[in-house]
């Protein structure tokens, strides 16, 4: 049996993004997030049998029981244990999983064991930690994967292939002003601002008055002069009819294959939801020949020297357009992970939705309440029970104010219902919920 090692760290762009690149005001002042940074709890998700996994902090001792029943056989470690009942609160700069991992030799040579090593994103800091172990073969470059990853990249890409929607690439305040300008010039509503390695809302800025756009290139002139590189690309601000994404996994010998459709939504820019495809979405992409973008994707990574996990964000218009490369993420993603899980209980007759919510927690509340709660309820999902809700992170419920990731295995139709209860029950629980979506 072929087994993997899973680890990563999620926030990756915050590794890729060049040191000397020009801000957006609303990133002047961004760290790493410590919720984020324990999401890769989840990539359990990913896993087959006999799989090893390897997560930041720790997952409780009743969580990776409802993993196991739920139907995940994996061997499991963890980098920096933490008390079920502690603070999960993490420092700003808290390293990389990666750098954490090359400290502990005896999960490294566990690593080396594994015959495919599958990191959520490769950084630097994975390329070290594999060229360390004479294992760095196994991922692509790392300068290759932040290339490919700018969002700049894959602009450029919809401009050569010629798709509609692509925006402008600016590299200078003066460039930003003149395309921000074309936009509100033509009268649609407002100019998008994207940070080639933002994420989410941290990674836009919407202008939408002349006054606005003269206070943002006043901003990024500034830095300019202190011998900041600029790189931004520019969008109209579309109205939003339907967001969703394609998946491919790129393989070493250059070869492709397609994994499936996601359909999305977002609170604001930020990801809130993943799923099955609706049918307008499966409709339009069948009839427009999305899989031929999705192939102009991959020989575009192929030609860099990538290969791994891509997803490509699309979006269908209320005017009856669509955009069909917003931008690609080389590495991945929950898309790819709702993906995954639709896999695993496609035979039993669900589907899985993927979901999360901005919460607050009360004290002695976290993600054994919550799944003593679920199962009180008969929502905490188990393999082959039928419907039902698991939690993919605990560590995020760590702190008084987190994030709540949850796994809803069900009929697309019955979410909603599914999802509403679970809220319910998670608040009675302690665990409430204030909004909804996280960076992703």
């Amino acid at each position: 049996m072929t087994t993997a090692v899973h680890f990563g760290t999620f926030g990756a762009e915050r590794h890729w993004r060049p040191h000397n690149l020009a801000e957006l005001p609303r990133l002047a002042s961004s760290g790493a997030d410590p919720v984020v940074g324990r999401m890769d709890e989840m990539l359990f998700g990913f896993t087959s049998p006999g799989d090893l996994l390897v997560t930041r902090s720790t997952l409780t001792a009743r969580h990776r029981e409802a993993i196991a029943a739920a139907g995940f056989d994996l061997d499991y470690r963890c980098l920096s244990p933490l008390a079920a009942d502690g603070d999960g609160a993490a420092p700003v700069d808290e390293p990389a999983v990666e750098e954490l991992l090359a400290q502990d030799q005896e999960l490294v040579r566990a690593m080396t064991r594994q015959e495919r090593v599958l990191p959520f994103a490769v950084l630097p800091a994975t390329q070290r930690l594999l060229a360390g172990v004479g294992r760095a073969s196994l991922v692509p470059p790392a300068e290759t994967v932040a290339r490919v990853n700018g969002k700049a990249w894959s602009t450029a890409l919809a401009q050569r292939l010629g798709l509609p929607g692509a925006g402008d690439i600016v590299c200078s305040a003066a460039e930003l002003e003149a395309a921000v300008t074309r936009v509100l010039a033509v009268g649609n509503g407002a100019a998008l601002v994207k940070d080639a390695y933002g994420v989410g809302g941290q990674g836009t800025a919407e202008v939408v008055t002349p006054r606005a756009c003269a206070r943002l290139v006043r901003h990024v002139r500034r830095q300019e002069e202190r011998g900041q590189r600029v790189e931004f690309v520019v969008q109209p601000r579309h109205g939003r009819r339907a967001d969703f994404s394609g998946h491919l996994r790129v393989e070493r010998d250059g070869s492709w294959d397609y994994l499936g459709l996601r359909g999305m939504t977002n609170d604001g820019y930020r990801h809130h939801t993943s799923g099955p495809p609706t049918p307008g979405v499966t409709r339009t992409a069948e009839c427009r020949e999305y899989t031929a973008v999705l192939d102009e994707v991959a020989k575009a990574l192929v030609a860099e020297g990538y290969f791994g996990p891509v997803g490509v964000d699309s979006m269908l218009t209320k005017s009856g357009g669509w955009v069909p490369l917003l931008e690609v993420n080389a590495r991945s993603s929950l898309g790819l992970l709702s993906l995954r899980l639709d896999g695993r209980v496609a035979g039993h007759g669900l589907s899985a939705q993927l979901w999360q919510s901005d919460v607050s927690v009360e004290p002695g509340a976290g993600v054994d309440r919550l799944l003593h709660a679920l199962s009180e309820d008969g929502l905490l999902y188990a393999e082959g029970t039928g419907a039902g809700v698991l939690p993919l992170v605990g560590g995020s419920l760590r702190t008084t104010s987190g994030r709540l990731f949850c796994a809803a295995f069900c009929a697309p139709e019955e979410f909603p219902l599914l999802q509403a209860r679970t809220l319910a029950c998670a608040g009675r629980a302690g665990v409430h919920v204030k909004r909804g979506g996280v960076p992703a």
